[in-house]
């Protein structure tokens, strides 16, 4: 497969200023869950960073949006190979992340990310969603990869980890968390050396609310 293939499928996207490897996005304003969250004060989606960026950048909309309609285009063999080309081409730290903007669509996107990650063994993938319902769908009848964190995010600020999931995320005010606290805040907003979020041991994170 030659780059320019790969990229009819969407494009994985290098050099995050504040996280290690790679990362893929989708329109934000597409969100299912998140779209209903945006309106309710105190959520973890009102004041939607990746809204904002979209509405700031419109070379950023346009290549958000982009992804989405892509993934709704091709044929599903081909997504998931462009995606596995590209992953392999440009992670050079052996760490992915799913939705730096946007969210799951369907069960059957889940299940294509799962694909890929088992066509990528070597990169540990990491996936925050609030769509719980298709992560609770795709647990019942399907298998997660080894390398492959789903994080179901709490909907509310300083609310509790969702119910029946191994690995969830909370948004907190000061110094209110539950579980492990992320610390990226007194970093510059960097990781750093932290890979607590890909991590299957660290049942859930929380970030600082900004």
């Amino acid at each position: 497969m030659l780059v320019k293939q790969a990229l009819e499928a969407g494009k994985i996207s290098t050099g995050n200023t504040k996280m290690p490897g790679t990362t893929y996005a989708i329109d934000a304003f597409a969100c299912n869950v998140g779209s209903k969250l945006r309106n309710v004060k105190g959520s973890t989606c009102s004041g939607c960073y990746a809204i904002k960026l979209q509405k700031l950048r419109p070379s950023v909309d346009k290549g958000y949006k982009s992804n989405l309609e892509k993934f709704n285009t091709v044929q599903r063999q081909f997504w998931i190979d462009s995606m596995v080309f590209q992953i392999e081409r440009y992670n050079t730290d052996g760490y992915h992340r799913w939705f730096d903007s946007g969210d799951l669509q369907s069960i059957d996107m889940l299940r294509m990310i799962a694909e890929v990650c088992r066509k990528t063994p070597n990169v540990k993938h990491w996936l925050p969603t609030r769509e719980k319902g298709i992560v609770s769908e795709f647990m019942t009848f399907d298998q997660c990869p080894e390398n492959l964190v789903i994080r179901v995010s709490a909907p509310m600020v300083n609310g509790v980890p969702n119910k029946g999931f191994v690995n969830t995320s909370t948004v907190h005010y000061k110094a209110d968390h539950i579980g492990f606290e992320c610390k990226a805040y007194t970093r510059g907003n960097n990781c750093g050396d932290c890979r607590a979020c890909w991590s299957k041991d660290v049942a859930n994170v929380s970030y600082k609310k900004h």
